[in-house]
């Protein structure tokens, strides 16, 4: 028996199925293409600019120090376009720039989905361009989908979409499309530091529409450092819950000014019950500007306090 007999004939490569999804995956990335650019952040950082609405392009915030007034984006071929900042947020990643063009309609934005129906195993690819122009794209699937979350800068997203792998140069920013080509969000390499994570179109729609009417997103602040602790109930009938500490006070915050103390025990916020810091933010998100009642527990008496609620200032760590 020769060598080719006992090896039997020779395998045959071609797969037309394979070479089918092969080329369909191909044209997508070039649809989705279409709507992205090139910018260069910090220190020649690159990242992935999309076209969101007609005239609009977001990107990472992460990827400036401080966001500039004005920044090029690199189309195909190195085509260049100016575009003028809008604002940014950082704790969702997204930074929004207006076209400086007087003809926008050249350029498409991108089509988007509704990331809520995504699961972990779906098949994702995210669609960027590199710094001379031409299209880049990496491929992979979703490796966790569950509900709404926080990020550790403390922005709120609709939901968590985590990649099975971190997220390349170039494409912080870029759109990730599902198997349909349908734009299903961002994707960033700040939100966790051992995944790439995906903000959702709907966050990115509602942080671009916060941006567009005020440059920033209004976050509640009282000016308080606070830790959650047991706290018992009313009655012996009622169940122990928990309440947020209020271990330090911000000089001339609106904690301080509405008469607040170190040792308060803030345990509903508008209403809602405050067991954690997330769950005072929430609760306070509508009020910004405006007062709002906090119910507390001071020397093992509850009472109400009523607190102007003011804007985060970046500057400080306060809640």
């Amino acid at each position: 028996m020769n060598s080719s007999t006992a090896a039997g004939p020779a395998p045959d490569l071609s797969n037309p199925a394979f070479a089918a999804h092969s080329d369909a995956l191909a044209t997508l990335v070039e649809r989705v293409a279409v709507s992205t650019f090139a910018v260069r952040g910090r220190r020649g950082t690159l990242a992935t600019a999309v076209i969101w609405q007609p005239g609009l392009v977001v990107t990472a915030a992460h990827v400036f120090r401080r966001a500039p007034a004005a920044i090029t984006l690199i189309g195909a071929e190195g085509q260049s376009v100016e575009a003028t900042l809008v604002g940014l947020d950082s704790s969702t990643d997204i930074a929004l720039f207006r076209l400086a063009v007087t003809d926008a309609t050249a350029f498409p934005p991108v089509a988007t989905g509704d990331g809520a129906g995504v699961r972990a195993g779906q098949l994702v690819v995210a669609v960027g361009r590199s710094g001379e122009g031409d299209a880049i794209a990496s491929s992979g699937i979703v490796n966790r989908a569950a509900g709404p979350w926080q990020t550790w800068l403390g922005g709120s997203l609709d939901r968590l979409i985590r990649l099975d792998g971190g997220v390349y140069e170039g494409l912080s920013g870029a759109p990730v499309a599902d198997a349909r080509g349908a734009v299903i969000g961002l994707a960033t390499a700040a939100l966790s530091r051992s995944y790439g994570i995906v903000v959702p179109t709907s966050t990115v729609a509602r942080v671009v529409a916060a941006l567009l009417a005020n440059g920033h997103i209004a976050r509640p602040w009282l000016g308080i450092g606070a830790q959650p602790v047991p706290v018992a109930g009313e009655t012996e009938a009622q169940a122990a819950t928990t309440g947020l500490l209020i271990s330090s006070l911000a000089p001339g915050g609106p904690a301080e000014r509405a008469g607040l103390l170190i040792g308060d025990i803030v345990v509903r916020a508008a209403g809602q019950i405050a067991a954690d810091l997330r769950a005072l933010r929430d609760a306070l998100a509508a009020h910004v500007g405006r007062a709002a009642t906090l119910s507390i527990v001071r020397g093992g008496v509850a009472r109400e306090v009523e607190v102007q609620v003011g804007e985060w200032p970046t500057e400080r760590r306060f809640c």
